[in-house]
Formats: structure tokens, C-alpha cells, sequence
């Protein structure tokens, strides 16, 4: 039976926990800087450069395999540059990185607008811009989120996301009136200006490495909270935390954390079932995402009618990001792993139907909302799978590999179309490309642990 005086202290514990707990957590300001690079980088997604194919094509006479390369050449750029940057973001952090990649980005596109020649579009927009979008892309702010959140790891990441679904809204109306009114330049410098404005500030004032750096823990816990993510490392079978085996008055010490070099993260299961899977799912939908306004205009919709559609799809994804990011923090059920390659093949299906417009806003409101899953549920299996401390290393080898695959997909899915006059055969190959995605990440198991790391720096 508890003395009056454990049960004082058990009193002034959780008194104690629940103020910590109730200040508001500065990785929620992580989130926000996050929120605001994805604004900008919605100028680097295919199905907003898809609005760009008929006024190129019109102005310069390339074809749209032509235009659609300049997304493959930026796929293998950002998953070059991957291995470079991700130990960096371990780190420097985010803060480092993020202001130089909008500098780099913002330069690019407005050199965009002063291009005469194919290779000239090539080096703007597919090599600098794609540079520089890398810097303040999802491997970066994924990264920076994952080390600052664990038990919530999946709605820190879907706020975050939300700011690419917030942007198609506003951008691509926005993209279809100013080029039909003014030209196709004047948006990219459209798209420098935001880039600078949504960027550069908020990243260089809100940013932090990790909460260890400002005395805190992830997810605003107190150090005696321990939680594991469904996919995190627990301790191995027959050793009993040192936190249980403690005494009860004695403070416990946070879950043990773990490190893993590449290599050793190359020799697990768990990595090539992740970077598999979201690889072959990215070759579909680069391929997809890149023709989705030329196929929509090619079904003979009126150019209103494929912003409304394209619009109607990113409000659907940034609705539906709040119930992505909490199924996602469940992603130890397999059916909940599958569910956004689920999603795309049942979108991708629907689509061959899309001549009829009761089955084209069905259509891209279901794979867009695989989209927005697949997009979350992605980082949090890196991150529940390797932990947060190499997180940048890891998870820039991934990177490689599926932005790998993608960057085939726009050329596969647009020479598809020039040689066949189509892209129905495009979309029935790549739905079975998501059939086999969601099928293999059923059999994804937690790898065995890391090396424990201590250093809290």
C-alpha cells in the first residue's frame, strides 16, 4: 500500500507531465516551415507541368515525350543528389538546406522563361531547378518532421503535406488563367516569386535540427514518457526495459534509440520491401501525373473543365489529409499499408472510363486521395522502420531508387501515347504496377535493431 507521500509524489509527477504537456511543442513549428516548402515545391509535380504541354508544343513544336523528359531528367537529378543530401540533413538539419535550395530553385525558374531551345529547358527546369527543389523537397522536410515526432509522426506529416494540396488548388486555376491570358513565362516567374517568399524566411527563422537541440523530447513528451511508433524498435524478446525494472520512484529513462549505417540497412529485408514497393508505385504515378491534363483535354474537355477537375482532386487531398495521417500511424496493419496503392490502381481504373464525366471527377478524387496516402505513408514506414537519428542516410538511398523508377514514367507513359495515339494501354499497365505494389507491402516486418545510440547531439 502507497504512503501518503508516494502518492504525493505520484501526485506532483503527473501534475508535473501534465504542464509540460500542455505548452505548446516547437516541432509543430517544424510543420510549418515544412507546410510552406511544400507550397512551393507543388511547381516541381508533374500534373502542374502538364499544363504547360500544349503552349510549349504550340510555341517550340516539341513533342509531348519531349516535354515530358524534362520530369525524367529532374526524377534522376533529385535521386542523384539523394545520397549527398541526406547525410546533410542528419547533420546540419533542415535550416541549412532548405533557404539554399529556394535560392537555387527561384533562380532556375525565371531562367526558364528566357529558354529558346529544348536543352536550354532541359538545364533550367530539369537540372537547376530540380537541384535546388531537392534541397526543400520531402527528403528534407520529411527527415526534419520524423525527428521531431514519433507517436505522431503521421498527422505532423500530413499538415505538412497538406501545403502541396493546398497549392494545386490555388496554382493550377491560377496556371490556366495566367497562361491562357498572358503566357507560359509569366507564370514561371509566378512560381520563382512564391518560392522566394514562402521559403526563404519562415525556414530560417522556425527550423531546428531536433527537439534534443532546444531540451525536449519528439512529440512534446516529458523524458520519463516512453511510446513506441507500431514499426519502431521495442526491446528484445526477454529483456525487460530499464525503465520497468527501475525503481518506482526513480525517474525512467527514455526508449532506447537506435543508429544504422547504410550498409547495414541495405542487408535488411525491410529496406527493399519499402523502396520496392514506392518505386514501382512512382514509375506509375510520375507517368500518370505528368499526362493527367493532356489526357483530360485529349478526352475533349474544355480547359475549365480540366482545372476544375485537377482542383477538385487537390481539395479532396488536402480534406482528406487528416484521416491519411492518423491511418497512417497505424501502419503496422497490413490492409492500411496497402490502401493508398489500393486507392491508385481502383483511381488509375476508373480513369479508363473518363470519357464519360461521371467517371472522370470519381476518377481523380480516388487517386488523388491515393496520392496524399501514399505520400505519408511512405515516411513514416522509413522512419518507424530505421528510427530517427540516420534517418537522412537511410532514407536518401530509398530515394534513389524510387525517384529511380519514377523518372522512367512520364517518358514510358508519353511514348506510350506517341506511338499508339493513347494512353489507355498506359494506364492498364501501370494499374497492375499498384496491384503489385500493395500486394508485396503486405509482407513488410520490422527490421531486427540498429545500433543503439546514445549521443544526443
Amino acid at each position: 500500500m502507497e504512503s501518503q507521500e508516494d502518492q504525493g509524489d505520484g501526485e506532483l509527477t503527473r501534475r508535473s507531465r501534465l504542464r509540460r504537456r500542455g505548452r505548446y511543442f516547437y516541432g509543430w513549428n517544424i510543420v510549418a516551415a515544412s507546410f510552406m516548402a511544400h507550397l512551393a515545391y507543388a511547381e516541381q509535380f508533374s500534373s502542374t507541368l502538364g499544363l504547360f504541354f500544349r503552349p510549349l508544343r504550340r510555341e517550340f513544336g516539341w513533342t509531348n515525350t519531349q516535354i515530358a523528359t524534362v520530369q525524367t531528367i529532374s526524377r534522376v537529378v533529385e535521386a542523384a543528389s539523394a545520397p549527398l543530401i541526406g547525410p546533410l540533413v542528419d547533420r546540419l538539419g533542415a535550416r541549412q538546406l532548405l533557404p539554399i535550395g529556394a535560392l537555387i530553385a527561384g533562380v532556375a525558374l525565371i531562367a526558364v522563361t528566357y529558354v529558346d531551345y529544348l536543352w536550354q529547358f532541359y538545364l533550367a527546369r530539369g537540372i537547376i531547378a530540380a537541384f535546388g527543389f531537392t534541397l526543400m523537397g520531402s527528403l528534407v522536410t520529411s527527415v526534419a518532421i520524423n525527428n521531431w515526432f514519433v507517436r505522431m509522426r503521421g498527422r505532423a506529416l500530413a499538415i505538412s503535406n497538406a501545403g502541396a494540396s493546398i497549392s494545386n488548388v490555388v496554382m493550377i486555376p491560377l496556371a490556366v488563367y495566367v497562361i491562357a491570358e498572358y503566357g507560359w513565362r509569366e507564370m514561371f516567374f509566378i512560381f520563382a516569386a512564391i518560392t522566394w517568399i514562402v521559403v526563404l524566411i519562415p525556414s530560417t527563422v522556425l527550423i531546428r535540427r531536433r527537439p534534443e537541440d532546444l531540451g525536449l523530447r519528439p512529440d512534446g513528451d516529458a523524458a520519463t514518457d516512453i511510446a513506441h511508433s507500431p514499426l519502431e524498435h521495442a526491446p528484445p524478446s526477454g529483456v525487460i526495459p530499464e525503465t520497468e525494472a527501475a525503481p518506482q520512484r526513480e525517474a525512467a529513462q527514455p526508449a532506447p534509440e537506435f543508429s544504422w549505417t547504410r550498409g547495414d540497412a541495405l542487408r535488411t529485408p525491410a529496406f527493399w520491401i519499402i523502396a520496392g514497393c514506392f518505386a514501382i508505385a512512382s514509375l506509375a504515378f510520375q507517368g500518370i501525373n505528368i499526362s493527367l491534363a493532356p489526357y483530360v483535354q485529349e478526352l475533349g474537355y474544355e480547359d475549365a473543365i480540366v482545372a476544375g477537375a485537377l482542383t477538385t482532386r487537390a481539395v479532396m487531398m488536402a480534406v482528406t489529409l487528416p484521416l491519411v495521417g492518423l491511418a497512417a500511424e497505424r501502419t503496422s496493419i497490413g490492409p492500411v499499408r496497402a490502401l493508398p496503392f489500393v486507392l491508385q490502381a481502383i483511381g488509375a481504373a476508373l480513369f479508363l472510363l473518363a470519357d464519360r464525366v461521371y467517371f472522370l471527377f470519381p476518377a481523380l478524387i480516388v487517386y488523388g486521395v491515393g496520392i496524399t496516402s501514399l505520400s505519408v505513408t511512405q515516411e513514416v514506414l522509413w522512419a518507424n522502420a530505421f528510427g530517427r537519428m540516420s534517418l537522412g542516410a537511410i532514407r536518401s538511398i530509398g530515394f534513389v531508387i524510387t525517384f529511380g523508377f519514377g523518372a522512367t514514367g512520364p517518358i514510358v507513359m508519353n511514348f506510350i501515347y506517341d506511338q499508339l495515339g493513347s494512353y489507355r494501354p498506359a494506364f492498364i499497365i501501370f494499374l497492375g504496377f499498384f496491384a503489385v505494389s500493395a500486394v508485396l507491402i503486405l509482407f513488410l516486418r520490422p527490421p531486427r535493431p540498429g545500433r543503439p545510440f546514445s549521443a544526443r547531439v
